[in-house]
Parts: structure tokens; sequence; C-alpha cells
């Protein structure tokens, strides 16, 4: 019942213009900061999932690299055990080391990464190629250059001279002779991947079994990368991997884990955003204490009526407590309603630009989660409750002043 009231102490024609005015104030600044609470969450979505995307197509669902050393060989066992385990897409073998690379008179450190015909399956680095193809499937020596590596090499898909890898042989000896302790191969430029500028001016990507024989590694490998069926979870897989892989000295990690820190950084700023804007919200309520507070005066009759009828003190501040979450919740709803229209349009005309052509995406992107419009209105509701109680505890206090004339 006393939300009754509230809604008709909020939505009736005050006697003085003035609360009207201040109650409408308060509506608009509880509209404004949820739109930019709002807008501004779903542009930290946007951009955390394009981040997120850019690295899943590098980083795999389910890695498993050796916790002794850089390679580690694999056996019937371990490849029967991912074979039968439930939840796998696909599997791929992949060996990586730090190379010279040579092209004309230019030369380049980059990581080499072998990989198997099953590499494009388990991540999406091929859809990442700008220029040429990555396809492994034939046996030429043949190589895909990250475009930061391809600048310093001044080498492409077109170019006509190999480039030349250099890399320390697998010797345990002492070799005095410096030309016998590397080993070299040239490789045909097949394409050039554009992903982020971190990968692309480390990796280079190449047949696995052309670098094995590279770095005389024949049946090592740095890692096995897995990808999973849709909806499986992958922390069940990596506990289930973990059981049966144990003492093989191997270590399983998901996708979070091996970007833990980008992660971590995702999460605090996006927290950090919210807590400023939230401090705001809180801010902008204290018009709601003095609607509240101009409201009582006016409604001192009705509270004196209410209290002769039997009201309790306790359900006269629930009527104006309740006024202040209508307040509160009116203005989140209207500014929910202009973030959604921001976001849609920006989704679709991308009207607010970075300004910047090297940036990746020409706009800001934006992507409205539910949990976030559940979280603004819980934010809401609990400021409108802390600026409301104090208005709200001096109306229930107010002593009976009926006069009879």
């Amino acid at each position: 019942m006393y939300f009754q009231f509230a809604w008709r102490y909020f939505r009736s024609k005050k006697s003085t213009n003035a609360i009207n005015i201040i109650s409408w104030v308060s509506v608009s600044a509880i509209a404004i900061g949820t739109a930019a609470l709002l807008i501004i969450l779903s542009v930290f979505n946007g951009f955390e999932g394009f981040i997120k995307d850019l690295y899943n197509s590098f980083y795999p669902e389910i890695k498993i690299t050796t916790t002794s050393g850089k390679t580690f060989t694999t056996d019937y066992t371990i490849i029967k055990s991912l074979k039968e385990l439930k939840g796998i897409r696909a599997v791929s073998y992949t060996l990586e080391e730090k190379v010279l690379l040579n092209y004309g008179e230019d030369q380049a450190i980059a990581t080499i990464k072998g990989v198997d015909s099953a590499y494009n399956t388990v991540t999406q680095i091929n859809e990442s190629v700008s220029h040429g193809m990555m396809d492994f499937s034939n046996k030429t020596q043949s190589i895909v250059l990250g475009l930061g590596i391809a600048n310093k090499l001044g080498a492409s898909e077109q170019s006509i001279l190999p480039v030349t890898a250099y890399a320390f042989r697998n010797s345990k000896g002492l070799n005095l002779n410096s030309l016998n302790s590397f080993s070299q191969s040239d490789f045909s430029v097949q394409g050039v991947f554009y992903l982020q500028d971190e990968i692309d001016e480390t990796y280079a990507f190449a047949p696995l079994n052309q670098v094995q024989n590279l770095l005389g590694k024949g049946e090592e490998y740095s890692s096995i990368e897995i990808a999973l069926q849709d909806g499986t979870n992958a922390d069940k897989i990596k506990a289930e991997l973990s059981d049966l892989l144990k003492n093989k000295n191997l270590n399983v990690a998901t996708r979070y884990e091996q970007n833990k820190t980008l992660f971590m950084i995702l999460n605090s700023e996006r927290w950090a955003v919210y807590a400023i804007l939230s401090l705001m919200l809180f801010i902008a309520s204290f018009n709601i204490v003095g609607c509240l507070a101009m409201l009582i005066l006016e409604k001192q009759k009705d509270i004196s009526i209410l209290r002769t009828m039997g009201s309790s003190k306790s359900f006269i501040k629930k009527i104006f407590l309740s006024t202040s979450v209508v307040i509160a919740l009116v203005g989140a709803s209207i500014g929910s309603i202009l973030a959604i229209i921001f976001a849609v349009l920006q989704g679709q005309f991308g009207f607010l630009k970075l300004g910047d052509d090297s940036f990746l995406v020409e706009s800001y992107p934006v992507d409205m989660h539910w949990q976030d419009f559940v979280l603004i209105i819980i934010t809401v509701v609990v400021i409108a409750v802390i600026a409301g109680y104090w208005p709200a505890k001096k109306a229930s206090e107010k002593a009976i002043e009926l006069r009879v004339r």
C-alpha cells in the first residue's frame, strides 16, 4: 500500500510549482547518471569483447605445456586420453622457438611457431591473414609473417626471394666451429597476418615438420592446443586433463589463465569506472533529499491523518522511502531507454569515432549486457534508499497537528 501512496505523491500535481520542478530535476539527474553509467559500461563491454576476440584468434581454449624445459614428447597414453575425452573438438600440436630471420640485407628476431593442419581449427588465426593465405597442407617450405616482422624485413607474400631462418642446433656437446652451431632453412612467404602489435611483431608461422627439422627436434612439441565443443566448460575439461596427465610434468591452462593479466586489467578498469560513476549518481541523489524534504512539508496534513487513523511510524517512513525509490526508478528507466537508443544508433551508424586511423576499429564499439541493467537498477535503488532515509525518518517522527475549525 505504501508504494501506492508513493506513486500518487510522485505523479500528483503539487501545490507549489517549485516542488514539481525539483522532483523532475531529481528524475533528470538520476536519468543522466544512469544513461552515462550504462553507456560507458557498454563501451567497456564492446572494447573487452573486441580485445578478447583478437586474443581468442591466437590463444586456444586449452593449452598444455611442459613444466620442465621448453619441449616435451608425447606418448600413446597422452594421445589416447585426448581422443577419449568428451568435449574436445580439435587438437593441434605446435613447436615454437626464437630464430633469426633474414631477407636480403634486413634481419629480425622472431618466434617461429610450427603448426600442424589442425591449427586453423583450434584457433582463428587464418582469419587474421590480411595478405596472401595460411595453408600448410602442401609440402612447400612456406611461412606466414606477422605484419611487424614483415615490415622489418621488407618482405611480403609477393616477395620472390625466400626468407632464411637461422636457429641454434639442438646439440649437447661442445662445438668450436661456429658454422656448425646453427642450422638454417629457406621459406617462401605465403602470407602476412595482422592481429595485435605484440603478436604481429613476435610471431611467424610455418609447417610443424619443417620447424622440427630446422630445430632438430623430430618428435618434440612446445604445446598441445585444444579447441572445445560449443557449451563445454573449460574449467571442467582442465580438471579432467590435469587428472589424466598427472605425473607427466605437464601444465594445463585455460584461455583465461593464459591471459590472466589482461583479464585482470579489463575487470579492474571496469569496476573502477563503475565506482566513479556510482559516486556521481550518489551526488546526484542529493536532489532527492531536497525533493522529499519539500514534499514532506506539503504532506504534513496527510501524515497527521494517517497517524490518527492508526498508521505506525514505520508505515509513514516506508511511504517516503518508497517515494524516493519511485523517483530513482523513473529516472533509471528514462536513463536506460536513452542508453539503449544511443547503443542502437552507435552500433548502426558509429557516429562517435575514435579519431585515429591506426586503430583496428573506426568507432567506439558498444555491447549492452542485461547484467549491467540489473547491477545499475540495484545501485540506483540502494542510493535512493540511502538518500531518502533521513527525510523519511523525520517525516515519521512528526507530531500529529490536526486542527478543528
